[in-house]
């Protein structure tokens, strides 16, 4: 390891640091992976009730809904981390963790985005299956599980594929509030090493190998649907 050193148009790549350095990376990893999962599972539960009250006839439900959509997919999502992180402190009077602020503030985001997807995949399901399942006496929730929503989903899935391979992404920016993930590790080891540029390749290796296998899924979902089609 320690002569891990290349030279490459005038510029030498020296990896020797890279053996001291990885357990902190390995941690970093699960780190970025515990929040991707938690936002995840969370802003996809959001979603779904966001999307409900879109499409919802009653005012009361549908106005505060589309403003919370509005609202959180044409703010930046740097300013709404900051914004929690900060802001649920004066609000409440409680210490919440740079963590716990910064999956609050990634699946509220996250969760206007999979509003959007579940409200546009309900509504592309043809009408009249709506009205032959009231003909039969179905109540709309059971024919919104049991006959809308199976088939929405499968249209759903691409995006939402797409979708989560952006939050693995995203969860970066919780460094800005002092989270060690993936990205503040590397400024840090950066910053100690004065081996940036290596430091950058590792963790885009690191990302890589997160996100390739909800790249691929996503691709064969996408294969799929193109196929039902």
């Amino acid at each position: 390891m320690q002569n891990m050193t290349v030279v490459a148009a005038g510029y030498t790549f020296d990896f020797s640091w890279l053996q001291g350095s990885l357990p902190i990376f390995f941690q970093a990893a699960f780190l970025t992976i515990q929040i991707l999962v938690w936002s995840a599972v969370l802003s996809v539960l959001i979603g779904l009730l966001a999307g409900q009250m879109l499409m919802s006839r009653r005012v009361w439900l549908r106005v505060p809904a589309r403003i919370y959509v509005d609202f959180f997919r044409l703010t930046p999502i740097l300013f709404q981390i900051v914004v929690v992180f900060f802001l649920i402190p004066i609000l409440f009077d409680v210490s919440v963790p740079a963590f716990t602020s910064g999956v609050i503030a990634l699946s509220l985001n996250y969760g206007a985005f999979f509003a959007e997807i579940f409200r546009a995949g309900v509504q592309s399901i043809d009408k009249g299956q709506w009205e032959a399942a009231e003909s039969m006496g179905i109540p709309s929730t059971r024919t919104l599980v049991r006959i809308i929503y199976p088939q929405a989903l499968k249209r759903m899935l691409p995006p939402i594929g797409n979708m989560l391979i952006s939050l693995t992404k995203d969860t970066s920016l919780v460094s800005v509030i002092g989270v060690a993930e993936l990205f503040n590790t590397a400024q840090n080891v950066g910053a100690s090493t004065f081996r940036q540029i290596e430091v950058l390749l590792i963790v885009s290796l690191f990302y890589l190998v997160i996100n390739l296998p909800l790249a691929i899924q996503a691709e064969r979902m996408n294969r799929r649907m193109n196929v039902a089609r």
